[in-house]
């Protein structure tokens, strides 16, 4: 009996835990590793992010933030082609760990470099460059660690916990880092950074050995070798312009949080430092305070957002009216504050928290979505560029705008380029949400095209969102080919299930694609769809759809009367329903 008293209520918690975070019992433990090194590599660049802000904004002020925004470009941009080229000549498993070990030595060298007798003031200049490049190494070995170890199908469940990590990082940093910084200082902060990036790199290191399975242990350049891109080439086309769009939307998103971290720390050091040069050291731990505060503030409000309303939102408005909405939020509360509603400093803080909330609640859970419809030997290539370089990319050309800007108004109030670039971030938030608008019809024709080739599967598609947009292609004017073909992938895949998204559609369909959609439901019939279906027959309809329909009913419905077929055996009737 004391053998088994402690096994039973280990089975339970487990099955309550899988069950609070919706996971499956084979993937719970890859899932909880990856939230772990998730968690800890961003509370190391959290405090890092805080840390090296608080001596930038002392030594050089906001106004020098365009400069690094276009220094790191070419860093971010390099980064990423080197983690992309590290790929072609290093088992994958073993380039993911380089990176995670990259982003945390040169902190070593920085922290030293810091000394007056050394580099001082310049290794702030390159500690607050390389913590742009981390953002970008980051941002890339998380995302193709992911999907490495999950499917689209996984990621679904999963990723919801592993994107949450950078948002138990924001409390945990924010509300830790006013006691560290008080109990070895400021600068040494940057050390405690280095020691949470290797603790997440040793991590990374564990779940590449563990799951091994799960890596290529071959170069991706043999991996890629004999195989043929015909169906790429048929594709070419469709998906150049699909990838633009894209490529617009992640280019877009990060424009607008340049601009808006830019304003952000642009007027807190307007209002914490301004001119006053006496109590500066004071007035840097008062702002270093404030923004580890925020950060903690964020961080409950991102985590209570994300466990309960994220997936249910994405659930019942689908991915696209969700991505649409962070935009949308921003565009409204900019052109509010250009009005004249609220005070500008206090509105700022606002946008920030606001883009930052949804960042990293809706947009997160809503971005994998997009690549789904990349073929499968193009996605990771594909992914690695539009994060590691199109992303680095806009960052320089952002920096370089809001240099001329400042430069322009230079002699002019410091209000003056807050407003400048206030209506900036309203005019960027508009273009996003016009990106976010045309992807949501390219998504589905491309998704269309690849279950043509034979390139799509159920385990590659979220069902939801894929099922959201059937509907709405049907139902939006467009040819009856195009309708037809979206009833054909959808027939492809999720034969069993196309009577829950076509019964409802059946009256608004023209008769070719009624004959279409009660042939896909007839594979499996399904007595939840029978009233649809009788409600149909009670309409005029052409021979062909009415002998389907009521082949439908007489092999679905249990209690079928054989006595209410006899109205269409007389001679009157067309022969096809006879």
């Amino acid at each position: 009996m004391r053998a088994e008293q402690p096994i039973i209520p280990k089975k339970t918690a487990s099955q309550w835990w899988l069950k609070l975070f919706n996971l499956r019992s084979e993937e719970s433990e890859r899932t909880l590793l990856m939230f772990a090194f998730y968690t800890a590599t961003s509370i190391g660049i959290l405090w890092l992010e805080v840390g090296a802000a608080t001596l930038f904004l002392g030594e050089y002020g906001a106004g020098s933030l365009p400069v690094i925004y276009l220094a790191s470009a070419a860093i971010g941009a390099g980064l990423g082609l080197l983690s992309n080229g590290l790929q072609r000549f290093l088992p994958l498993r073993r380039v993911i760990v380089l990176i995670a070990v990259l982003m945390a030595v040169p902190l070593i060298l920085l922290r030293i470099g810091l000394h007056p007798a050394l580099l001082g003031g310049y290794a702030i200049f390159l500690m607050r460059l390389w913590l742009e490049a981390i953002y970008v190494l980051n941002e890339v070995n998380t995302s193709i660690t992911a999907n490495q170890l999950f499917n689209i199908r996984e990621i679904k469940r999963t990723y919801p916990l592993v994107s949450s990590g950078i948002l138990a990082a924001d409390v945990v940093s924010g509300f830790s880092l006013p006691f560290l910084r008080k109990s070895i200082g400021l600068e040494n902060v940057i050390l405690a950074a280095c020691v949470m990036l290797l603790v997440g790199a040793c991590i990374l290191f564990y779940l590449s050995h563990a799951y091994q399975q799960f890596f290529p242990d071959s170069p991706r350049r043999r991996l890629q070798e004999g195989q043929t891109d015909f169906a790429a080439r048929r594709l070419r086309g469709p998906l150049r312009r699909y990838a633009i769009l894209v490529v617009a939307f992640f280019v877009l998103a990060q424009v607008l949080f340049l601009l808006l971290d830019f304003q952000y720390l642009n007027q807190l050091e307007y209002e914490f430092i301004g001119s006053n040069a006496e109590a500066a050291e004071e007035n840097l731990n008062r702002m270093a305070d404030f923004l580890a505060w925020f950060s903690a503030c964020l961080g409950v409000v991102e985590l209570i957002t994300q466990w309960l309303i994220s997936s249910r939102a994405i659930e019942r408005l689908g991915v696209f009216t969700i991505a649409i909405l962070p935009p949308a939020a921003i565009a409204t509360m900019s052109l509010a504050l250009l009005t004249g509603v609220g005070n500008l400093f206090w509105g700022l803080i606002g946008l920030k928290f606001l883009d930052e909330l949804l960042r990293y609640t809706l947009i997160a859970s809503t971005g994998p979505v997009l690549f789904q419809p990349i073929p499968e030997q193009l996605r990771g290539r594909f992914q690695s560029i539009v994060r590691g370089v199109a992303e680095p990319l806009s960052t320089g050309l952002t920096g370089l705008a809001i240099l001329l800007i400042v430069q322009r108004f230079a002699d002019d109030a410091f209000q003056q380029v807050s407003w400048v670039l206030l209506f900036g971030i309203a005019l960027v938030s508009f273009a996003w949400a016009a990106a976010v608008w045309l992807l949501r019809s390219g998504y589905l024709s491309l998704l269309v095209m690849s279950a043509e080739r034979g390139q799509l599967s159920l385990s590659e598609v979220d069902l939801r969102t894929f099922k959201r947009a059937i509907v709405e292609a049907i139902e939006r004017p467009g040819t009856e080919a195009d309708k037809a073909s979206c009833i054909e992938l959808l027939t492809h895949i999720d034969p069993r299930n196309v009577g829950e998204v076509l019964s409802p559609l059946l009256p608004q369909l023209t008769p070719k694609l009624q004959r279409q959609a009660l042939e896909a439901m007839l594979a499996y019939p399904n007595s939840a769809h029978l009233p649809v279906v009788h409600a149909l027959t009670e309409q005029p309809l052409q021979p062909e759809v009415l002998a389907i329909a009521l082949r439908y009913i007489w092999l679905t419905d249990a209690n079928q009367n054989i006595h209410q077929l006899k109205s269409y055996l007389t001679p009157e009737v067309d022969p096809i329903v006879r």
